[in-house]
């Protein structure tokens, strides 16, 4: 069986205070399924070296070799399913699964900037030899400050899922919303710089270990107070725990690790 180091790995390993445990992680390989290989995507627009003047970017992508399920996003690896992920300059944004996805470019120095897109499977390991890249030419009309240093809420941050309750029947799409405390929820900052305070939160099914950091069983990331899951890949009648964790704007966990856990029947 093959294995892949994960472009994530990448953005990871750039954020310093996160070094001995990314190192811990990078020696855990990730498997390939079953046709992993073809799995690929492409970037239509923009273009390489394409001038870019607004402070977001629509990326005109196409895929090829799987059906693009973000609903399956943190459960077991299926054949020819997966999802792709976006990478602004080696960093992680987000994970996708339209064809055109909107990218924030607030905060970036004006100049030359590398748009990555790959593809991953359900537990969000990358094929990276299938990655593909366009360079642009980062020119903004008006520079958008993606955050302000030193503007840390007060209070010890926190995280409580106030929805569903305890125990309740979930089926399909279902949004999970979470209450936080002093931390900043920022949509521009994924993937760029830690600003202090700042960051978004993480839904995981059952556990935040293994590889990357706990991604293996990410459902999804939101920097809003809601996000919507699903039970697909989730068997009926099962239970799961539903975990919101807080994560700075490089996908790591805060430390120490603030979260909070919900038990959920699948109908």
């Amino acid at each position: 069986m093959q294995s892949i180091r994960p472009l994530l790995m990448l953005a990871v390993m750039a954020v310093p205070i996160r070094g001995a445990v990314a190192q811990a992680h990078e020696e855990m390989p990730m498997e390939m399924q079953p046709g992993a290989d073809q799995m690929k995507v492409s970037v239509r627009s923009p273009t390489e070296g394409s001038k870019v003047t607004s402070n977001n970017v629509t990326l005109e992508t196409v895929t090829t070799g799987f059906t693009k399920r973000c609903d399956l996003a943190g459960t077991p690896n299926q054949a020819g399913t997966g999802h792709y992920h976006v990478l602004v300059d080696k960093s992680l944004v987000n994970m996708f699964c339209s064809d055109d996805p909107v990218v924030s470019l607030a905060g970036l120095q004006p100049g030359p900037h590398i748009l990555t897109v790959v593809p991953a499977q359900n537990d969000h390991a990358e094929i990276e030899k299938n990655a593909a890249s366009v360079k642009i030419d980062y020119q903004p009309r008006q520079t958008a400050q993606a955050s302000v240093k030193g503007t840390a809420p007060a209070g010890a941050p926190s995280i409580k899922i106030t929805s569903p309750k305890p125990g309740a029947a979930v089926w399909g799409s279902f949004s999970v919303r979470v209450e936080v405390r002093g931390f900043t929820l920022t949509c521009d900052e994924m993937g760029r710089p830690d600003v202090p305070g700042h960051g978004h939160w993480h839904l995981n099914f059952d556990t935040m270990k293994g590889p990357m950091m706990g991604m293996m069983t990410m459902a999804g990331m939101s920097c809003e107070k809601s996000l919507l899951a699903s039970t697909a890949g989730l068997k009926p009648g099962s239970t799961h725990q539903l975990i919101a964790l807080l994560a700075d704007n490089g996908h790591a966990p805060l430390m120490p690790v603030l979260a909070d856990s919900v038990a959920v029947v699948v109908k």
